[in-house]
């Protein structure tokens, strides 16, 4: 894993969150932070073991734990083992706080890894990308993030969030197939058939588990490709955004961009184009 320390433009913190920095160290030094972190951070033991001590308590990082810890909380950590290889990272942005405790991430969490091959895979993943940095790549980034701390979240819950990855594994299959054929005229009947659900079913347990419907995620990756298109040829016209993502009608389109977005296609355009 390539070792990524980036400066942010002011484009890139107005993401909702945005890649600071990731990576590996080989022997991993002591470490004193008084007053925190500037950033969200996290971070497991690759190899070897070392303590973290918050709060005036000590704990434990052997190979099967990882830790995360928000921007200001007071912490230190060092090698037990004569190696102490670590995997980190740090990332900031004006929706973390929100989404961290919408996913009831508190600001210091000490958990013992259940997927941490997946996890490793995102952060190998956020690695490659960063080190061609620019702006398409931060909104790639960004998205690599919020799947690493779903990911995290997954590994800290209990019993009822038990329930949630089991659905969320569940849904995976719909979730692939919209990222692969939004542009498509997709039906609530043909999502239920992919996982064998009746579509009453599929909207319940879709709810249930994102807080959305099937249709509103189709249209907010609809909105996201479409944003990306916009960024990526700024001259490209909107209609023709419109119907390359799915979307039958420009006016639909230009109300539901800006329902979600706050300004218009156009408007995006002209900022980020």
């Amino acid at each position: 894993m390539k070792t990524c320390f980036i400066v942010n433009t002011s484009l890139e913190k107005g993401l909702p969150i945005y890649l600071k920095s990731v990576g590996f160290n080989q022997s991993q030094e002591h470490i004193v932070r008084k007053n925190g972190h500037p950033d969200f951070h996290y971070l497991h033991t690759a190899q070897g073991r070392g303590v973290l001590i918050v709060a005036g308590k000590e704990y434990i990082v052997d190979e099967s734990v990882a830790f995360f810890l928000w921007p200001g909380v007071p912490h230190e950590y060092y090698a037990l083992s004569s190696v102490w290889s670590t995997v980190w990272l740090t990332f900031n942005g004006p929706a973390s706080e929100m989404i961290l405790k919408t996913m009831g991430i508190k600001p210091f969490e000490i958990f013992k890894l259940s997927s941490k091959q997946y996890l490793e895979g995102i952060l190998e993943a956020i690695s490659n990308k960063a080190s061609f940095y620019n702006y398409i790549v931060s909104i790639e980034c960004s998205q690599l993030i919020y799947s690493f701390i779903l990911h995290m979240a997954l590994n800290l819950q209990n019993k009822i969030e038990r329930n949630f990855e089991s659905n969320y594994l569940k849904l995976l299959p719909i979730l692939k197939y919209i990222e692969e054929n939004y542009s498509k005229n997709i039906t609530l009947e043909e999502l239920s058939k992919l996982i064998g659900l009746s579509p009453q079913h599929l909207c319940s347990v879709f709810k249930k588990t994102f807080q959305t419907t099937p249709y509103e995620y189709l249209i907010r990756i609809r909105i996201q490709k479409a944003k990306e298109l916009l960024i990526k040829n700024p001259m490209v016209q909107i209609k023709e955004v419109c119907y390359e993502v799915g979307f039958k009608n420009p006016s639909y389109f230009c109300y539901m961009f800006k329902k979600l977005e706050g300004i218009t296609p156009l408007q995006f355009k002209r900022l980020f184009g």
